[in-house]
């Protein structure tokens, strides 16, 4: 898969008009990397469009709870999700594809008529960070992380959160929740959260409770 190393900023123009990807598992944040397999006819379609006509955005976002009586359809979507670019591609011979999306921003979509294209289209909002966070708040969650990292290391000696103390707060919040929040509910709030400062609390609490899983569950071992 062919990717580049960055992800070009969004224009008026491409969020005036976005192809919308609804996932029922998939949250996308903001500085982040989102691999995906592209199977279903309708978004084959929407990959083709945007390597044939070079408008490489997308918006991912989650599908509401209920989607199922619905999905072949339009089901309800979140209107928040996290909107990026193709940086990766491979066209499978069956007519499947590869991406690699990195995320540029997070994004407010309001829905627009797609006219006789099988997939949605979106107008999107970009939502800039608010609020500030202290350098010391970002400094305790990558700490309460590091344990997690490195037992994670033990199995995948690559894994990383590919973040540093220098890093913005909200870029932090976003890449360690990407890398160790598995729940679909959690996941989304942080993607909803604007507020720099309450998005790290939200995530340093939810690593805390990780580590304090794997703490109990390593005692339960010892005991054994």
């Amino acid at each position: 898969m062919s990717d580049s190393d960055g992800a070009e900023p969004l224009s008026s123009e491409e969020l005036e008009r976005v192809p919308v990807f609804p996932l029922p598992n998939a949250v996308f944040f903001p500085a982040t990397d989102l691999p995906l397999h592209v199977f279903e006819r309708r978004y084959r379609r929407m990959v083709e469009d945007c390597i044939t006509q070079e408008c490489s955005a997308i918006v991912v976002t989650l599908l509401e709870r209920g989607w199922e009586r619905d999905y072949e359809g339009r089901p309800a979507i979140h209107e928040i999700g996290g909107i990026g670019r193709i940086v990766g591609h491979q066209r499978l011979a069956d007519g499947r594809h590869n991406i690699l999306l990195r995320g540029v921003s997070r994004v407010r979509i309001e829905e627009v008529d797609a006219g006789t294209l099988p997939y949605r289209l979106a107008r999107a909002t970009v939502l800039e960070d608010r609020g500030q966070a202290d350098r010391t708040d970002v400094q305790a969650l990558i700490a309460c992380a590091a344990p997690i990292v490195a037992a994670v290391r033990r199995e995948h000696p690559e894994f990383g959160l590919g973040v540093d103390v220098g890093d913005p707060p909200g870029v932090v919040a976003d890449r360690t929740a990407d890398r160790l929040l598995a729940d679909i509910a959690l996941r989304q709030r942080v993607v909803e959260t604007l507020d720099v400062g309450e998005r790290l609390r939200i995530v340093t609490e939810a690593v805390g409770e990780i580590m304090a899983m794997l703490a109990s569950r390593s005692k339960s071992r010892l005991l054994d």
